[in-house]
């Protein structure tokens, strides 16, 4: 956070000392989202408004823009910190306070609601019956908000011999799919389930499959 409002700091300074001591300035802060899962960060944006600023205009050196890129917007001044709320429910942060030009600016408070990780139910896509020596391809499809890496576990009833997997990202939510070839080695009567897989976290559910191996 102190080296964010350093940041906020040096880009003031570029300012007209004239323009703001005539301009009414205003710290606001918001939070680029009002609800997150436990344990997980939240950005909140300090704007201070009000600013006025020819800095970006009419230069040729774009490496600039690319540094300051998302700093500036209109007549105000923007940066970020994070926050890693600790409590379920309804969490205050703030307010947030910058010292400079001889003034205090702070800002109003934010709130956040933490919730729980919700659960996330995958799907198993497979034959309901295969022969012993056959190979079948198993998917395990679902959605989930990061990366992630299924593996089926090694077994008496089939041996794995492929693995891919494919992933599109929207929103932020990874919908994912699992591919296996595995090669069926024992007779019965058989349940794939959650068991069966490693490298799965606890919130992910997965709908058991039956099927047999002739």
């Amino acid at each position: 956070m102190k080296n964010k409002l350093n940041l906020l700091v040096l880009l003031l300074f570029c300012c007209s000392m004239s323009a703001c001591a005539q301009k009414e300035l205003n710290l606001k802060a918001t939070t680029l989202s009002d609800t997150i899962v436990m344990g997980k960060s939240v950005k909140v944006r300090l704007t201070l408004e009000g600013i006025e600023s020819d800095i970006f205009k009419g230069r040729e050196n774009k490496s600039w823009d690319g540094f300051f890129g998302d700093y500036q917007q209109n007549h105000d001044f923007r940066t970020f910190v994070s926050e890693v709320p600790n409590e379920l429910g309804t969490n205050v942060l703030g307010p947030y306070a910058i010292k400079m030009m001889g003034r205090e600016f702070v800002s109003n408070t934010v709130i956040i609601e933490v919730i729980e990780q919700p659960e996330e139910i995958f799907k198993i896509e497979m034959p309901k019956e295969g022969r012993v020596g056959e190979e079948i391809t198993i998917k395990l499809r679902g959605r989930f908000n990061g990366s992630l890496t299924a593996i089926i576990k090694e077994n008496e009833i089939f041996k794995v011999n492929a693995r891919s997997v494919t992933t599109s990202i929207a929103n932020g939510v990874h919908n994912t799919v699992w591919e296996f070839g595995v090669r069926l080695k024992k007779k019965g009567v058989f349940e794939m389930n959650r068991s069966m897989f490693r490298n799965l976290p606890d919130q992910i559910k997965i709908t058991p499959v039956t099927f047999e191996v002739k």
